[in-house]
């Protein structure tokens, strides 16, 4: 995978080093990621990210370019996993009739639900079609992670006797004072346990309008986001992306000036 960064990235210092004597545009261009994060029955939950960095177009034909750029891009993935611990159930053996008729030993399930939020610097590399100011891309993209914040909740529940249950509410409010406590929540920073290399295709669309292009991409990854998934089941990157970029032609070259161009 590093060897396809590299690649790209050669690539993409090889094309900007001789901008000035070829038909090349650049620009801004900042955009919205619009994520998935949870499906279940009644719908899927979706969170918002930005992108922002600079596109860079090479004109190949009157039709076709080739684009690339340099972005930071939010990516987000909720994740839910419990683990079981053993530990003393002092009241089990009382309750349960005391010699061997309760159990000495509880069960306690620590529930953890989070959302990463991570910080990529990406690249891609599309062929871009264009007709009559409609663009059509297509390509794969190479992200490294730079950043990653987590927000978790952890519900704990226990199989331990519950006394709460056994003393009335209202007497002297002990009972309220003995119920399950709330789920705790903490929130970090760290990239442990994330993979640090996200690839990936882009596949879009956009219309030109002069120097401005609206574009609406949908990006899948190939590889899970996770370093080690172990036994869960294969989960990636993917989002839909609405992007405006200002693109301009830089001094000494042609640009992508086409039959298509409004003159404005």
């Amino acid at each position: 995978m590093k060897h396809i960064i590299i690649t790209i990235s050669s690539f993409f210092i090889l094309l900007t080093s001789n901008l000035f004597a070829q038909k090349v545009s650049l620009g801004p261009e900042i955009g919205l990621n619009i994520i998935p994060l949870e499906s279940s029955k009644i719908g899927t939950n979706y969170q918002l990210g930005y992108n922002v960095g600079f596109q860079i177009k090479y004109q190949l034909s009157e039709k076709f370019n080739l684009t690339s750029g340099l972005y930071a891009t939010q990516k987000k993935q909720h994740y839910t996993f419990v683990d079981t611990s053993i530990t003393t159930d002092p009241l089990g053996g009382i309750i349960g009739g005391g010699q061997g008729g309760g159990n000495n030993e509880a069960e306690v399930y620590t529930t953890t639900t989070g959302v990463a939020t991570e910080l990529f610097l990406q690249l891609p590399l599309m062929v871009n079609y264009e007709y009559k100011n409609i663009n059509l891309y297509l390509g794969p993209y190479a992200g490294i992670l730079i950043n990653a914040n987590r927000k978790e909740v952890y519900d704990v529940e226990s199989t331990a006797t519950d006394l709460s249950s056994l003393i009335p509410g209202g007497f002297g409010g002990l009972g309220n004072l003995l119920q399950p406590s709330k789920p705790e929540s903490a929130s970090y920073n760290g990239t442990k346990g994330l993979a640090l290399i996200d690839f990936g295709a882009i596949a879009g669309i956009g219309y030109r309008v002069d120097k401005l292009n609206f574009n609406l991409y949908y990006q899948y990854g190939f590889l899970d986001y996770r370093e080690n998934k172990k036994n869960e089941k294969f989960d990636s990157h993917n989002l839909l992306q609405f992007s405006i970029a200002y693109l301009f032609n830089l001094k000494g070259s042609k640009g992508l000036k086409n039959k298509y161009d409004l003159d404005i």
